[in-house]
């Protein structure tokens, strides 16, 4: 009998990737209940993965009568809602974006904001590392990407933080902020373009010459803070964990940081943050890992189960930097492989490399296993993360 798991259970548990396994190994397709009750197929197998997010037949835009592109409630347009031909013209003009000399030269700003968040810890203290570090470290990163003047970034990282408010009203309230002042940075760099991301897209042109409308700009802005803030704090603050926990590991780092980006990838194949991708529909009948998914039923992936899926690496439940492949899936596959990857891995590397570098000793004040994690069906990451640190 095929299981439903429930998404928001599983992942506040401490060691939901590790039961994902154990399911992967029996079930290369499972059942899963997520928000609301919506339940829908889930594949957990790292072949069948791979192969179903390449296929045509099942598809991103939930609502296939949308003119061209899929938009979300707000009127935005949202890449990854979009279907080829729609996304492929979209990805072709962001994808150049995000290799442009604004985003390339990027590192020596990480390391500055690095530097300047973890300078303002003083010498030795216990702090709540997601606070004080993990959440404003990528979320600066992204002011610099979308060039948002200094003067506007307290009221832009506020408005940040209270999209994820518990109380509706106000995560209501600040999404309409959030993109409305999206709107009006979209139009700042009309007027005025500079060295940045957000610049190089209202500047770029189709093959046919038309641009971005703004629509599609401010859903990039949204899709760059939610799926570049959240998931890439989350996968700082995990992967420093294991590396404390794995002492050897972490020594080994320090007397070769250059391995950092090793243990950069094998954090994001080990916990990974996005724990499922959005849902998908198929749009035919699908024999598949021994079930049919039926025309209209919804299908997602459990990412985080495919990197642990013991058909494709031994001992899969072990965290080792010294792994031969660091191929994993957690940024995706497929025409949706994750844009900003290259960005995201540039990120971790950066922020491991300098607190590992700045400070002698790192520890958990409390036991790993009796850290806190977000409930979620879509994200995996701690709702905090106390360190005890010092020079």
């Amino acid at each position: 009998m095929i299981p439903v798991l429930d998404l928001f259970q599983l992942s506040a548990g401490p060691d939901a990737e590790s039961e994902l396994g154990r399911l992967a190994r029996k079930y290369p397709v499972i059942r899963t209940r997520q928000t609301g009750g919506i339940e829908a197929w889930t594949v957990l197998s790292a072949a069948l993965t791979r192969q179903l997010l390449a296929d045509s037949r099942v598809s991103n835009e939930l609502h296939p009568h949308a003119a061209h592109a899929a938009q979300s409630p707000d009127g935005a347009t949202v890449l990854f809602e979009q279907d080829d031909p729609d996304h492929a013209r979209y990805r072709k003009l962001v994808g150049a974006a995000f290799n442009s000399r604004a985003v390339r030269g990027l590192e020596t700003r990480m390391v500055d904001i690095a530097g300047r968040l973890l300078d303002q810890l003083g010498d030795r203290g216990t702090v709540d590392f997601i606070e004080a570090f993990a959440n404003p470290f990528p979320l600066e990163v992204i002011c610099e990407l979308l060039g948002v003047p200094v003067t506007d970034r307290p009221v832009f990282q506020t408005r940040v933080e209270n999209v994820d408010s518990p109380v509706p009203a106000v995560r209501k309230a600040a999404l309409t902020a959030f993109l409305a002042y999206c709107g009006s940075l979209v139009e700042a760099k009309r007027r005025e373009p500079t060295e940045d991301l957000l610049s190089e897209l209202v500047m770029a042109r189709f093959d046919d010459g038309t641009a971005l409308t703004d629509l599609e700009l401010v859903g990039f802005c949204s899709v760059l803070l939610f799926a570049g803030h959240v998931t890439t704090a989350y996968a700082i603050s995990s992967t420093l964990v294991e590396l404390i926990v794995h002492g050897d590991q972490l020594a080994a780092l320090r007397a070769d940081p250059a391995r950092m980006a090793d243990a950069a990838e094998e954090g994001l194949r080990y916990r990974g943050s996005l724990l499922a991708t959005t849902n998908r529909v198929a749009t035919s009948d699908i024999d598949v890992g021994g079930v049919r998914i039926r025309r209209g039923d919804l299908v997602r992936f459990l990412l985080a189960a495919a990197n642990r899926d013991p058909a494709v690496r031994a001992d899969p439940n072990t965290f080792d930097i010294d792994r031969a492949t660091p191929t994993h899936l957690a940024f995706g596959h497929g025409p949706h492989f994750c844009l900003g990857q290259r960005l995201a891995r540039q990120e971790i590397k950066v922020a491991l490399t300098e607190v590992v570098s700045r400070f002698g000793t790192l520890e958990l004040p409390v036991p790993a296993d009796e850290l806190r994690w977000h409930p979620s069906d879509s994200l995996r990451g701690l709702s905090g993360l106390p360190l005890r640190y010092a020079r």
